[in-house]
């Protein structure tokens, strides 16, 4: 029966696979099949032999969606949100920019993932020599396309394009369908209700400097602040057509630095201590694990619009071992858990809000700096999640971080403050998540070598579900409560939110 049972889930996996591709290789009205034989055709075919490939052994990236009818492109909130703003000289062609470097970096990843022998047979399929020259081939190849495609190709072409650049919502409407969502939701609204009663008042508490006596550890990062140069840095910064802030790597570098904070955390035991993804065996099994002798935090750099402008945005993920079980029947604990801060600075480099979520998209609270506060949203009248702020965050004096209290287990965030960082022994290193050969979490090596992402095809790390989601799945969301990749958070179980979402904050808040 076992057998069967697996045999069939095989065939309707590959059935759905082909169906997928057989959708990106229909050819539009707008396109003229190349020549047998010319360089397009074969970059169509390279192209189209990778993404097969790259489905066949479960290997893709989440971050940014595929464009069906684009195969080189891929598309986010954050630049879905100028499709219809691309008027002014210059923004279509940085806007597919960067449509093109998403599906650049992403094709970087996915050839690092695949498996060796996948990979050498993938190159000779395609006269590629090296194996290891994939990726640089398959981007070759997507930079040609654009260029005939797109950028010397017709306006049936572009108006196409802008059609198709719509990102996936990570809500399943028929899921909430088949779960009578409209009835289901009511213990989801009541559940949060109970969990802000719960978990919100530690924030009217006076933020101190942790006792001695109060089993907390506290992580304050290796690297040095400079807030002068951070401000001259955004200040300086030149704007691209569509208005994105440019910063060098080294930029970055001084700007995650000086906006790092310093976790404090109550720590009962190993579970609670910071640590790098990594993938180990254990009883024969490849799992997800986090190496706690080395504490770092994952940053990025993303942007957000407000008030008409493009502001930049800084995020730190942490992980845990895991959220330690509390029962046999706690619904919310499992392997790995983490956490996930982010700062967005205004036009001086300065912060004018933070927010945070867990990675599984949950427990999202907003902390403005001042003079921005909280303003009315459609949600307030209706049982939707709206923006949750348990207080506003302090403005920074000179030398001073902000300090997080999180607690043990749970990992809740428990209070913020603003004070200089004590002297601990204990500090944590920041990787960029673009640090190239390991691309962050979402390339990591194997015990038995090869490389693995810490996360699956839909955004999803393995075996970090959590038994909410037999109480939860009709609210539309893969897998509740279970850890999840960046571009893929939804954040809201009542109504619909994405913590990516680009018009996040200009809607809930002003100055």
């Amino acid at each position: 029966m076992t057998g069967t049972a697996n045999s069939t889930a095989r065939w309707l996996l590959a059935l759905g696979i082909s169906f997928v591709l057989g959708a990106c290789v229909a050819v539009p009205a707008w396109r003229s099949e190349p020549a047998d034989g010319s360089a397009q055709a074969g970059c169509l075919a390279l192209i189209r032999g990778m993404d097969e490939a790259v489905a066949a052994q479960d290997v893709g990236d989440a971050g940014a969606a595929r464009m069906k009818t684009f195969p080189y492109l891929r598309i986010d909130r954050f630049l879905a949100s100028f499709r219809h703003e691309l008027s002014a000289p210059g923004a279509f062609e940085d806007w597919v920019d960067h449509l093109r470097w998403l599906d650049a970096r992403a094709r970087e990843i996915e050839a690092s993932n695949l498996p060796a022998e996948a990979r050498a047979s993938l190159a000779a399929d395609h006269g590629i020599a090296d194996p290891e020259n994939l990726a640089a081939a398959a981007n070759r190849c997507g930079d040609l396309l654009l260029q005939a495609e797109v950028m010397n190709g017709s306006a049936e072409a572009r108006d196409a394009l802008v059609r198709a650049a719509v990102p996936p919502s990570h809500y399943n409407n028929w899921v909430r369908a088949a779960g009578l969502y409209p009835i289901t939701n009511l213990g989801a609204v009541i559940g949060y209700a109970r969990w802000k009663d719960e978990n919100t008042g530690s924030f009217a508490l006076p933020d101190e400097p942790p006792a001695p006596s109060d089993n907390i550890v506290s992580y304050v990062p290796a690297a040095t602040a400079d807030r002068e140069q951070a401000s001259r840095i955004v200040r300086a910064a030149p704007r691209t057509a569509l208005g994105l802030p440019k910063f060098s790597a080294d930029d970055v570098v001084q700007l995650t630095a000086t906006f790092a904070p310093v976790f404090e955390i109550e720590t009962e035991s190993g579970d609670d201590r910071l640590g790098a993804p990594v993938w180990r065996r254990e009883d024969g099994e490849l799992l997800p694990a986090v190496d706690v002798s080395r504490p770092v935090a994952s940053t990025r750099l993303v942007y957000t619009r407000f008030e008409g402008r493009v502001l930049p945005q800084l995020v730190y993920t942490v992980w845990f071992p895991a959220r330690p079980l509390q029962g046999e029947f706690d619904l919310l604990g499992g392997r790995i858990d983490g956490f996930i801060w982010r700062v967005t600075l205004d036009e001086n480099g300065e912060p004018l809000i933070y927010d945070t979520i867990h990675p599984c998209g949950c427990y999202h609270m907003f902390f403005p700096v001042a003079p921005l506060v909280r303003v009315p949203v459609p949600e307030d009248r209706d049982t939707r999640e709206a923006p949750l702020v348990p207080k506003d965050a302090p403005r920074l004096a000179p030398g001073e971080r902000i300090h997080l209290r999180l607690a043990s287990v749970s990992h809740y965030l428990l209070n913020l403050g603003a004070r200089k960082p004590a002297a601990t022994p204990a500090t944590y290193e920041l990787q960029s998540v673009w640090a190239a050969p390991d691309f962050g979490a979402q390339s990591l090596s194997l015990p038995e070598g090869g490389r693995r992402s810490f996360y699956g095809p839909s955004g999803i790390v393995p075996h970090t579900e959590r038994l909410e989601r037999f109480t939860l799945w009709p609210l539309g969301i893969e897998s509740p409560g279970a850890m999840r990749q960046w571009g893929t958070h939804a954040t809201a179980f009542v109504g619909e939110a994405h913590f990516d979402e680009p018009f996040l904050i200009d809607e809930a808040f002003a100055r």
